[in-house]
């Protein structure tokens, strides 16, 4: 009999009070995160040591440093998380291309899988046992209606990382609440390599503005949004009207908002895609529950009106809304 199926007996006996729950301590889950350098997963990995606290779980975090190879890098620790034969396994599906047929390997082998983040729309066909995460065309249509409301007509979305569908996704929905309203917008792809690279951001930033002068609307994912605003500034200051929005959190975005130099950024709360990615798991692998539907976790609007709220709840909990 295999642990996984030791442990599914333990339980049993353990809600008839034949074994003592001590039992169930052997479950171990692995949580495969993103980059430690970026501070959105930093933010996540506080949920998910808050949740090993709170739930007394044998959990591991894995992460590779940085975006530098990211893909084959990312795959490489969720084939070594399949290969120690975890209880559960929690990962983000970024790069389908590459990590389909992991998780396809893993569901078959009989290791659930929890995806976060990244796979909403594939979870289901690929056997695991949930998702929890943003609904990312969602995400990107309410960072359009915004932008509608503030006037603009010509955007681009900012799309850094090519291989990541979720992104795409985002600037889809932001396009199509552009376009709905009557204007017009675009995707525009950096290469990978350039996204850490705020220099090479800013110069794409003022090539496109600088091309199309009737570009007054930018929609950015992520920590891009002060590189594209720092690019944007000199047009302000021409009197050009240029509306910036942005997903996930960081310090300098806040300011940001604060300041009325950006009009919102849509929080995904990645603490919470730690904390229910291990909380949610962890019940299946000990009673068998899981959601019946995937677990939203974004998008919340942070704008000029809620920012300093989130301000002083980062000078509380440093990190804990993805700001740093």
């Amino acid at each position: 009999m295999t642990i996984r199926k030791l442990l599914a007996v333990a339980t049993v006996f353990a809600t008839m009070g034949l074994v003592s729950t001590a039992v169930l301590a052997q479950e171990k889950i692995i949580f495969v995160g993103g980059p430690n350098s970026d501070t959105f997963f930093n933010s996540m990995k506080q949920g998910f040591d808050q949740a090993v606290k709170d739930l007394g779980v044998d959990a591991q975090w894995t992460a590779p440093a940085d975006f530098i190879d990211i893909v084959p890098n990312y795959t490489k620790l969720v084939e070594a998380a399949i290969a120690s034969n975890p209880s559960a396994l929690v990962i983000g599906n970024f790069f389908p291309d590459a990590t389909n047929d992991l998780i396809k390997q893993a569901a078959a082998s009989g290791i659930p899988v929890m995806i976060y983040n990244s796979g909403r729309p594939t979870w289901r066909e690929l056997g695991a046992i949930g998702f929890i995460g943003e609904d990312s065309f969602l995400m990107g249509h309410r960072g359009g209606e915004i932008a509608v409301k503030a006037g603009v007509k010509n955007a681009i979305c900012l799309n850094q990382i090519a291989a990541n569908p979720t992104l795409e996704t985002r600037c889809n929905g932001y396009i199509a609440a552009i376009t709905e309203a009557g204007g017009t917008a675009k995707q525009v792809t950096l290469t990978t390599e350039d996204a850490g690279n705020s220099q090479k951001i800013q110069a794409a930033v003022a090539a496109l503005l600088m091309a199309d002068q009737t570009i007054d609307g930018v929609f950015t994912l992520g920590w891009p949004a002060i590189d594209a605003l720092a690019a944007i500034k000199p047009y302000r200051e021409q009197g050009r009207k240029i509306d910036l929005g942005t997903t996930d959190l960081s310090q300098p975005i806040l300011e940001a908002l604060e300041a009325g130099e950006m009009s919102y950024a849509l929080d995904q709360q990645p603490y919470l895609q730690g904390y229910l990615g291990l909380l949610l798991t962890l019940q299946y692998v000990r009673y068998g529950l899981v959601p019946a539907t995937e677990t939203n976790t974004g998008p919340l609007v942070v704008d000029q009106s809620n920012a300093k709220r989130v301000f002083d709840i980062g000078a509380k909990y440093p990190g804990l809304r993805g700001a740093n």
